[in-house]
C-alpha cells in the first residue's frame, strides 16, 4: 500500500501543496523546524478515521491566511495493481451562531457516512514525539492506541466502541436522573428506571465482552510474533484489569454473570462519580521488557523510547502478516537516538517493505538512506517555493 499523490489546499501552514509520489519506499521530509514537516505528516494522518495523530480541532487545521472556512485533502492510493482517490473536507461552519466542525470523505468521487470504512481501503501506523509520554501518562492514551491498532485489523472494532460508549451515557443519564433527591441512586426506589437500567447494562456487557475479546485476540497475536528487532528490546504485551484477568481462567458465562453484578453493585458509587466502575474503558496496556523483567514504565526515559519504536515496529510486522501493510508516519523519529540504534532502526525499516514517511532536520540525520534509489527526499523549503 502506497500514497502516489498528495495534494493540500489551505491546511496548516500550506496554501497549496501538490505532491507526486514514484515507485519510492521512503519518503524523507526534511527542513529547519518550523518549516511544516509535520503539518505535511498529519494531513497524511487524516486519512485514518478521527481528527489526525494531534487530535486537532478540525478549525485549528485551516490555514489562517487563506480567509477560508475549510481544509482539502486529495490523495491516490496504490494497493498492488489497484488505485484509490480519496477525497477529504475538513470545515467550520457557523450555524445558528454555532461552529460546526466537520471531516466529509469521498472514494473515487462518491461520500462515505462512515469513517470507520477508511480501514478497510488504508492502514496507518504512526509515532510522533508527542508519544514519549506513551508510559509516563493516564491509561487512556495506551487504551486509545491498543483500540486503533485493532481497528486497523478489524474495522468492525469500531463499531463495538461507539455501542459501547453510547451505552454507557444512556447509564450514566439514567443515573443522574435518578440522584436528584438522595444524592445517589438507591435500588428499588423507581422500578421503571431499574428496569431500564438493567437492559442498557446487559447490553454493556455484550458490547464490552466483545471489546474484551478483540483486545485478548490482539494481544496473543502480537506475542506471537518473533521479536527479532536486532539491537533494541525484545517486549510483551498484556492488559491490566479486573476482567481480563477473570476472562483468562472462567468461560465467558461465568465472566458475563460476574461483569453484571459488578455494573449492578458500582450503581451507588457510580451515580456519585458520574463514571463507571467496571469495564474497558478501566484498562490499561502494559509492556514488560523480557531481558531486565521490567515493565516499560519502570524503565530509564531513554529505554522507554526504544521500548516504544519496538511497540511500533512489531504492530507494523502484524498488520504485514495479515496483509494490512500499513503506510508508516515517523516524526522525528532518529532524535536523540545514538548511532548505532539509529543504524539498526533504518536497517529494520528498510527491510518492513512498507511506504514510510520519515520527517528530520536534515538528510544527514539518516545514515545509510542517503544516495539510495528507493529514498525520496523532499526538502519542504523547494516544495513551498514551487
Amino acid at each position: 500500500m502506497k500514497l502516489r499523490s498528495v495534494n493540500l489546499e489551505h491546511f496548516r501552514s500550506y496554501k497549496e501543496l501538490n505532491l507526486k509520489i514514484k515507485d519510492t519506499k521512503i519518503v524523507l521530509l526534511t527542513g529547519i523546524n518550523g518549516i511544516g514537516k509535520t503539518n505535511l505528516l498529519e494531513a497524511i494522518s487524516f486519512l485514518s478515521p478521527g481528527k489526525g495523530f494531534k487530535n486537532s480541532k478540525l478549525d485549528e487545521v485551516i490555514n489562517t491566511k487563506s480567509n477560508k472556512n475549510s481544509s482539502s485533502i486529495f490523495f491516490v492510493i496504490e494497493n498492488g495493481n489497484n488505485k484509490n482517490e480519496i477525497g477529504i473536507s475538513l470545515s467550520n461552519e457557523i450555524i445558528n451562531n454555532k461552529s460546526l466542525n466537520r471531516k466529509t470523505i469521498f472514494i473515487n468521487g462518491k461520500k462515505i457516512k462512515r469513517q470507520s470504512d477508511l480501514p478497510n481501503l488504508i492502514s496507518l501506523v504512526w509515532l510522533t514525539p508527542e508519544m514519549d509520554i506513551f508510559f509516563r501518562t493516564n491509561s487512556l492514551f495506551r487504551r486509545k492506541f491498543v483500540d486503533r491498532c485493532i481497528f486497523n485489523l478489524n474495522p468492525n472494532y469500531l463499531n463495538y466502541l461507539k455501542i459501547y460508549e453510547k451505552n454507557l451515557k444512556e447509564r450514566a443519564k439514567i443515573l443522574k436522573d435518578s440522584v436528584e433527591e438522595d444524592f445517589y441512586y438507591v435500588y428499588g426506589k423507581n422500578k421503571e428506571k431499574d428496569l431500564w437500567l438493567k437492559k442498557v447494562e446487559e447490553r454493556i456487557v455484550a458490547e464490552g465482552i466483545k471489546i474484551y475479546l478483540e483486545r485478548i485476540k490482539f494481544v496473543n497475536d502480537f506475542n506471537s510474533l518473533s521479536n527479532s528487532f536486532e539491537n533494541f528490546p525484545k517486549i510483551e504485551i498484556f492488559l491490566k484489569g479486573d476482567i481480563e484477568q477473570i476472562l483468562k481462567n472462567e468461560k465467558l458465562e461465568k465472566v458475563n454473570k460476574f461483569y453484571i453484578e459488578k455494573l449492578f453493585e458500582s450503581r451507588k458509587l457510580d451515580s456519585i462519580k458520574g463514571s463507571i466502575s467496571y469495564g474497558p474503558n478501566k484498562s490499561d496496556l502494559k509492556v514488560l521488557f523480557l531481558k531486565k523483567k521490567l515493565l516499560a514504565e519502570k524503565c530509564s526515559t531513554g529505554e522507554q523510547k526504544i521500548i516504544l519504536i519496538s511497540l511500533i515496529i512489531q504492530f507494523c510486522k502484524l498488520m504485514n502478516k495479515n496483509n494490512k501493510s500499513p503506510i508508516l508516519l515517523l516524526d522525528e523519529i532518529v532524535a536523540h537516538l545514538d548511532e548505532k540504534i539509529k543504524l539498526h532502526l533504518l536497517n529494520e525499516l528498510k527491510a518492513l517493505g512498507n511506504q514510510i514517511w520519515m520527517s528530520g532536520a536534515d538528510i544527514n540525520l539518516f545514515p545509510k538512506l542517503n544516495n539510495d534509489k528507493e529514498v525520496l527526499n523532499l526538502k519542504i523549503e523547494d516544495l513551498i517555493k514551487q
